[in-house]
């Protein structure tokens, strides 16, 4: 069992605060017993939907940067509002391009004039091995820097990892990049896949070419959000292509490496131990 939950609106699946569906269009296009056993008026078995992956997509012609992204993940704090809406929160695994989803959409049950109305329908099926294996993940931050400063980098990455942070740090990721288009996955993850993208500035950042390219896809996203999403931290006073100095930063020469992961903590919302 899983849910497929449509949107017409292009900033719904945009937060990380409650998200909304109207309970009217509840359990439409649902099929199978499991469906039928669900119930707004009992609240065991909305808890149950928690449990079971979940699809968060928007309606064909949807406008927004975000239009074709599938995310994937898990359905948190159901409620209903008397008479009204169901609200809740999702905890985003990763997200599919549409393409994927359309790809499997017979074995997943979801017909196409199904993605023309916004909804949310209970699916008997499951989602399919050879689908997740095409899912690429979401992170709370990723991590763009040269080499040389890796030293560095690699001890906040670490302090961040142990206190269960989701992080895009390339040591963490050999196995899954192994084989990829190195081009166009890079550009997935810093322009789609993380909620910050914290670039490390120094005299070696900015003579990379695989740093360029994580620069430009990341600046691409930055145009496109509404708060602020590159974190620049300095080694030095280099000016790089796209980051205006009147940006505000953080220095490492200031802060050690735990020190700088405990910043990024709260700029997650999360508490310090």
């Amino acid at each position: 069992m899983f849910n497929v939950l449509i949107s017409a609106d292009g900033t719904a699946w945009e937060t990380d605060q409650l998200m909304r569906m109207d309970v009217n269009r509840f359990k439409e296009y649902s099929d199978g017993t499991e469906a039928k056993s669900v119930s707004i008026e009992k609240a065991a078995t909305l808890r149950a939907l928690e449990q079971v992956p979940t699809l968060l997509m928007y309606e064909r012609g949807t406008e927004g940067p975000n239009a074709d992204i599938v995310r994937y993940g898990y359905l948190r704090d159901i409620k209903v509002v008397p008479l009204k809406e169901l609200v809740f929160r999702f905890n985003e695994e990763g997200r599919f391009p549409r393409s994927v989803v359309q790809e499997f959409a017979v074995r997943l049950g979801i017909e196409n004039w199904e993605q023309n109305r916004t909804h949310w329908a209970i699916k008997d099926a499951g989602i399919p091995r050879a689908m997740l294996d095409k899912l690429q993940r979401s992170y709370d931050v990723v991590f763009s820097f040269a080499g040389e400063d890796r030293s560095y980098v690699e001890q906040a990455a670490d302090y961040l990892l142990s206190k269960g942070v989701k992080i895009f740090y390339d040591r963490y990721e050999e196995a899954s990049l192994w084989g990829k288009d190195l081009a166009e996955h890079f550009d997935f993850v810093y322009r789609r896949s993380g909620q910050y993208c914290v670039i490390f500035i120094s005299r070696h950042y900015a003579e990379k070419m695989w740093t360029r390219h994580e620069r430009r896809s990341a600046l691409a996203r930055a145009l496109e959000e509404r708060q602020e999403y590159i974190l620049p931290v300095r080694f030095d006073d280099t000016e790089v292509p796209g980051i205006r100095p009147t940006v505000a930063y953080l220095s490492a020469s200031d802060k050690s490496p735990t020190e700088l992961g405990k910043v990024i903590l709260k700029k997650l919302g999360r508490e310090i131990p």
